[in-house]
């Protein structure tokens, strides 16, 4: 008897610790590599989701304005409404990035075939042991929605609002998913 609760006792541990491994909303449920380990790497973007939507309340009016951007790994397509009908347009794109074990990163990324290369720095956006967002230098913090052996997905959602001396409002809501595989 003494035994069997135990062995009881020691799967429970077991259980625990590869529960408290996953740090992502949707990370896997055991690794073994470390997150520093995962997400140095070469990555490709193979999709990409993201919304701008700017509100303007002034007096009893209130004005939008919506960009959208999807990228299905080979075409970005951009489609934008100010109140006046969608403008669509689409051209071929690519991004990859390089994250380095020395804290730098280097992206390439191609829009229309204009290449732009840049290197800078990266850090966990929470030093301490959760590690779930990081920062790039020059493009913002992500939440680390999923950190695998060959996949990332990164998220970036920004919400704010201004009010100048009028009293008009404007509010911009950002949303970014973007989803990038092992090279």
């Amino acid at each position: 008897m003494k035994h069997n609760r135990n062995i009881l006792i020691a799967l429970l541990g077991i259980t625990l610790t590869i529960a408290s491994c996953k740090k992502g909303e949707n990370d896997p449920s055991f690794s073994f590599s470390s997150r520093n380990a995962r997400i140095t790497a070469e990555w490709i973007l193979n999709s990409m989701n993201k919304s701008t939507v700017t509100i303007l309340k002034a007096g009893d009016a209130t004005y939008t304005s919506t960009t959208t951007y999807v990228f299905d790994g080979t075409t970005m397509t951009e489609t934008s409404n100010n109140g006046f009908g969608d403008q669509i347009i689409s051209y071929p794109y690519s991004y990859e990035t390089n994250i380095n074990k020395d804290g730098t990163y280097n992206e390439t990324e191609s829009k229309d075939d204009v290449k732009t290369e840049k290197t800078d720095y990266w850090y966990w956006a929470n030093a301490d042991k959760s590690k779930i967002a990081v920062t790039f230098s020059g493009n913002g913090t992500f939440i680390i929605n999923r950190l695998a052996k060959d996949e990332l997905i990164l998220k970036q959602s920004t919400s704010t609002s201004t009010t100048d001396t009028e009293g008009n409002v404007t509010t911009n809501n950002y949303d970014l998913t973007m989803t990038f595989s092992k090279k």
